[in-house]
Order: structure tokens, then sequence, then C-alpha cells
């Protein structure tokens, strides 16, 4: 009986520790996360959490679950979530995380900065394969956007910082959701070391 309840508190503060980390998660990434069998299994499990997390529907149907203010106070975390709209820019960026291999040298918006020259806040910068990446999500934004970030990068790359310092330039992983974007992604990025990743293939 005690090594059950220690089983599941052990899986229950994995997973506040996964929502404190990437802010939203659905069902199914829990799911894979934190290997819940079956999808009753993890609607009883996210249940029972229900005193430390909240979770609206998204647009597929499926719960979204984030830390209520308990959930925050518990885990230590200080970005308060709630119900959004702009939540498939989290999901896609999870699903980066999870096709990664869930990697722990992960850091999600971070801030690169050389002085009166560029500054680019990627979406989260990783390592994989003994390699630094910069990921970027593509959420139906305005691709214009796109472009000025990529030609941030391209800067940032011209500055030679990461290259004196780790002797290459992180690759640039882009995760967007049509072939259309991807191709135009693929144009403006044209000469950089570059991976473009269509949603459905690393859900």
């Amino acid at each position: 009986m005690r090594e059950n309840l220690v089983k599941r508190l052990l899986r229950e503060e994995a997973i506040l520790s996964s929502l404190s980390k990437l802010d939203y998660l659905s069902r199914s990434q829990i799911q894979k996360l934190h290997d819940l069998s079956g999808d009753r299994n993890a609607r009883r499990v996210l249940a029972n959490m229900s005193p430390f997390i909240s979770c609206f529907r998204g647009e597929t149907g499926e719960n979204i679950y984030y830390l209520n203010k308990t959930g925050r106070e518990r885990t230590g975390a200080e970005a308060v979530r709630s119900k959004t709209n702009q939540v498939g820019h989290f999901l896609m960026r999870n699903d980066a995380f999870i096709h990664y291999a869930g990697n722990e040298d992960w850091k999600n918006e971070v801030k690169f900065s050389v002085p009166n020259v560029v500054t680019v806040i990627a979406d989260a910068y990783f390592r994989h394969n003994q390699r630094r990446h910069f990921l970027e999500v593509d959420h139906l934004q305005h691709m214009n956007k796109n472009h000025e970030k990529i030609d941030r990068y391209r800067k940032l790359y011209d500055t030679g910082v990461f290259q004196q310092k780790m002797k290459y330039f992180p690759r640039l992983v882009w995760v967007t959701l049509t072939e259309n974007r991807r191709k135009q992604l693929a144009e403006w990025c044209a000469g950089m070391d570059v991976v473009i990743h269509l949603w459905d293939e690393i859900k």
C-alpha cells in the first residue's frame, strides 16, 4: 500500500514538474512524457491531480492542462498561466521537446544578444546529439515576422560569436503547419544549417 502511494506521489511530482517547465500540456503529451498507459487511466490520474492543475478544452477536443495557484506554489513556478487561444504555440513547442527525447538540457524563450548588433529570442535552445539547436515555432504567425527572425539569426551568425566559443553555429530547427510554409521557410533559410518539421510529422 505504501509502495503504491509513493509511486503515485512521484508520478504526480513528475507531471507537475513537466507543467512547470513546459507551461501547457495536452493529455496525450502527458501520456507520452510519463508513460500513462490508456486514455482512461490518464484521465483518472489527471482528475486526481485537480487540486494542483486546471484544464480547458483545446481545438481538437483534447484537454489542455496547466498549473493552478496551488500547483505553482507546490512546484515553485513563477509564470501564471490561464486559458489562452495561443496554446497551439506551446503545444507545438512541446511536441518538439518530446520529439527530441525530452532533453533535460532544454530552455524556453532564451535571449541571445550582441550589443548594438542583434538580439534574438529563441523559442527554445537545446542540445541534441552533442550539438546545440535553436527552435522556432511557426504557429500561423505572419510570414514577414518569420522572415525578420531568420534575418536576425543570419546577423547573429555573421558576428561569429558562437563559432568562436563552440567552433560552430547551432542548427536552426523550425516547426510549422503546412508544406507551403515549410517551402517558404526553407527558401529564406537557404545556406543555413536548418531542419524544418511539419507539426504532424513530430506529433
